[in-house]
């Protein structure tokens, strides 16, 4: 609940459908090591800030906050993001 749409990012993995729940995880659950979304969500003090939403984490091309529905960055924790995840911004995907 730290980041805009957090408990409804798409999975990722080729062929695979539902919602990776561990966003800042290398695992679907969560728990284990950090992607790099994690280690930059830990970065920042695990709050949404401005520059960590701007952020690339999984160098695909698309902010992290673009990924999660928020590509103006002014979601704020309790608040409705203005769109919805289309992606994932710790797991690199060519969707």
């Amino acid at each position: 609940m730290l980041i805009p749409n957090g408990d409804a990012v798409p999975n990722p993995c080729a062929g695979q459908s539902g919602i990776w729940g561990g966003v800042g995880h290398n695992v679907a659950a969560g728990g284990g090591l950090n992607n790099q979304f994690g280690l930059d969500f830990n970065s920042s003090g695990k709050v949404w800030t401005p520059e960590f939403c701007q952020k690339d984490s999984d160098q695909d091309g698309k902010s992290n906050g673009f990924e999660l529905g928020d590509a103006d960055c002014k979601w704020t924790p309790g608040g409705t993001p203005e769109g919805i995840a289309t992606g994932h911004p710790g797991q690199y995907s060519s969707r």
